[in-house]
């Protein structure tokens, strides 16, 4: 069973215009909305892919109850706790004609010390029965910086695999818990370690300095249609094709959700990197949450460059 868990859950409200601009009145051409947040992104694209997965974190008010039963109706099991509030909306306006999206997120509802250790102690009790563990995204206010910390730690002393997409100040405080696999983004870079990634020999050298701290994987996205990936094996490039992309929205869940998947399947390391950058590929160009299904996957592998730095 793979666990993943998101401490900032969303509904994601994506509005397709014609020519959108700030200060005029649009309606909608089409709207999609859906369960957001990093960990449930990856549970949906894992379900698409056909592994299921148990999703965890903290649910509050009428939004909450959405996300849950969506989630139940996508035969995704959920085991969140219940708090006060309201979770949060995010939005998306994607200009149906130049392509481009303007993306307003929420900040979150607070989550008090009580819901916190409730939340650790349903983790330990799912742990028994994990193959992998995921976590990422932003942190509700309440939830100290070191929260993703204090999980890999719980995760690791059962010796399971465990991956983390975030920033800033908690993707710091993660790294110093060795996850196995771990996404950095510009945000972590300019603002934690102060290193541009606007030159392929910098993003090289920072993850090289992760890697030696003892993180198996570091992966990180170099341009639009690249990602980085540093492993015992060396530094290499997987590339997509950039033809038919319609959103990034959830390229970085796919990317995850792939290698978890390939890791589950013993896949080598270059055939992980090409499973999981097709899996960004198809997300890229099909219009919903997430990918159309594994078949389609499959079909378009030969389409992925990899090659070795």
């Amino acid at each position: 069973m793979i666990v993943t868990i998101t401490p900032n859950p969303a509904m994601d409200e994506v509005y397709i215009t014609e020519e959108f601009r700030p200060g005029r009145w649009f309606r909608a051409k089409e709207v999609y909305r859906s369960p957001g947040g990093r960990g449930i992104n990856v549970s949906i694209i894992l379900k698409q892919l056909g592994y299921d997965s148990i999703a965890t974190g903290f649910l509050a008010g009428h939004t909450g109850s959405y996300i849950r039963d969506d989630l139940l109706s996508r035969g995704i099991s959920t085991n969140f706790v219940n708090i006060k509030g309201e979770n949060r909306t995010n939005t998306f306006i994607r200009d149906g004609v130049g392509g481009v999206e303007t993306a307003i997120t929420d900040i979150g509802p607070e989550v008090y010390e009580d819901a916190q250790k409730r939340f650790f102690w349903n983790l330990d009790r799912l742990l028994p029965r994990a193959s992998a563990v995921q976590m990422g995204g932003s942190l509700p206010p309440g939830v100290p910086d070191d929260f993703f910390r204090e999980a890999i730690d719980r995760v690791r002393r059962r010796n399971i695999p465990v991956f983390v997409d975030s920033f800033g100040p908690p993707l710091d405080y993660a790294v110093e818990a060795l996850p196995t696999v771990v996404k950095i983004d510009h945000r972590f870079m300019n603002t934690i370690r102060n290193v541009s990634l606007s030159a392929l020999d910098h993003l090289i050298e920072i993850s090289k300095r992760i890697f030696d701290e003892g993180v198996d994987w570091i992966v990180s996205s170099y341009f639009n249609k690249s990602s980085v990936f540093c492993t015992t094996k060396g530094f290499f490039m997987g590339e997509i094709k950039m033809e038919g992309i319609r959103t990034y929205r959830s390229a970085n869940d796919a990317l995850i959700a792939g290698m978890i998947v390939a890791r589950e399947e013993r896949m080598g390391i270059e055939d992980t990197i090409r499973f999981a950058m097709t899996c960004v590929q198809e997300t890229v160009r099909w219009p919903e949450k997430g990918l159309p299904d594994r078949e389609s996957v499959e079909r378009s592998l030969g389409e992925i460059s990899v090659q070795k730095l």
